[in-house]
C-alpha cells in the first residue's frame, strides 16, 4: 500500500507540471542621440540585451549589446575608434542617458513605440499537461486573468512579446517548433479594448521565423523547401506579398494582395528581385 501511495504521488505532479517560461521582449524606440534623430530596436532576455540603432540621416545599422537590470540600461557599441558606452535608465517607456566614447559624450533620449508586456501583465504561469499540451495562465495588472491552451513540440516554453500589429501594444508569439530557418509559432494579438489576447489573423499565423522591421511596419517570413526552393511572405500596412523562388530551375513568382480589396496580381520574378525584396531584405532604412 505504501508503495502504491508513493507511486501515485509521483504520477500526479507529472500530470500537470508547472514550468517557468523563457520570455523575450523586443521594443522599438524613436528619439535622438545628441542632435541626430535615431531609431532603435532592443531585445531583452533574462536581463541580456541585443539590438541595433541607426541614424535616420544615414540609415546604416549599428549593433548594440549589454544588459538591463531593473530600470538601468547599459549598452556597448564597437566603433573604429573604440568602444562606445550607453549608460541610461528606462522609465515609463523612455530611455534617457548618455552615449560616451573617448571622453566625449552626448545625451540620448528615446521613447518606446509600444508598451512593455510588464505594463499589462503581472504574472505568467505555464502548466505542462504532457502530450505536447500546455496551459498559459496570464494574470493582468488590472486583476483580470486569461487561460490559453496551446500545443507545442518544444520541452521548454519560449514566449516572445513584440508589437507585430504596430498598434502600440505587445503582441505575443509562442515557439511551436524550433527548426532553424523554418521555426513556427503560435500567434496572439493583444486586444487593447477587451484587454485580452486573441488568435492572430490567418496571414499572421502562417508566418515562419518572422523578422519585424518596426521602422517601416513590415514583417518578412522566409522558409525553405528542400535544397533550393524558398517561400516568402511580406506584410505591410496595406499589402500582403507571397513569393516563391526555385534557385535550381531559376524560376519564381510573386502574388500581391491588397488588404481590404481582395484583388490579387501575380507576376514572374527574377533571382535578384527575390533576393533584394525577400531573402536579403533590409528595407529602405537600415541598409549598409
Amino acid at each position: 500500500m505504501k508503495n502504491n501511495i508513493f507511486l501515485l504521488a509521483l504520477i500526479f505532479p507529472l500530470s500537470c507540471l508547472a514550468v517557468t517560461p523563457e520570455i523575450n521582449e523586443t521594443i522599438a524606440y524613436s528619439g535622438k542621440l545628441g542632435k541626430q534623430n535615431i531609431f532603435m530596436t532592443l531585445s531583452t532576455t533574462n536581463g541580456k540585451v541585443l539590438g541595433n540603432y541607426f541614424y535616420t540621416k544615414y540609415n546604416s545599422p549599428i549593433t548594440l549589446s549589454g544588459s538591463l537590470s531593473d530600470s538601468k540600461l547599459l549598452l556597448i557599441e564597437e566603433t573604429t575608434n573604440g568602444t562606445a558606452h550607453i549608460n541610461a535608465a528606462i522609465n515609463e517607456g523612455t530611455i534617457s542617458g548618455t552615449w560616451a566614447l573617448n571622453g566625449k559624450s552626448h545625451n540620448i533620449h528615446s521613447k518606446a513605440l509600444s508598451k512593455s508586456y510588464e505594463n499589462i501583465i503581472k504574472k505568467i504561469d505555464v502548466s505542462d499537461k504532457g502530450n505536447e499540451n500546455k496551459t498559459l495562465s496570464i494574470t493582468f495588472i488590472d486583476g483580470t486573468s486569461q487561460t490559453i491552451e496551446i500545443s507545442t513540440l518544444e520541452k521548454s516554453t519560449l514566449i516572445i512579446f513584440e508589437d507585430f500589429t504596430f498598434d502600440g501594444y505587445p503582441d505575443m508569439r509562442i515557439l511551436e517548433i524550433e527548426a532553424g530557418g523554418n521555426s513556427s509559432f503560435i500567434y496572439f494579438d493583444y486586444d487593447a479594448q477587451n484587454r485580452k489576447f486573441k488568435i492572430s489573423s490567418d496571414e499572421i499565423s502562417r508566418l515562419v521565423s518572422p523578422k519585424i522591421f518596426h521602422s517601416e511596419k513590415i514583417i518578412i517570413s522566409i522558409s525553405r523547401d528542400g535544397c533550393c526552393t524558398y517561400h516568402a511572405i511580406k506584410i505591410s500596412p496595406t499589402e500582403v506579398f507571397s513569393a516563391s523562388y526555385d534557385f535550381e530551375s531559376k524560376t519564381g513568382s510573386e502574388i500581391l494582395k491588397n488588404k481590404g480589396v481582395g484583388s490579387e496580381l501575380e507576376k514572374p520574378i527574377t533571382e535578384n528581385y527575390f533576393e533584394d525584396n525577400y531573402l536579403n531584405f533590409k528595407g529602405t532604412t537600415g541598409k549598409n
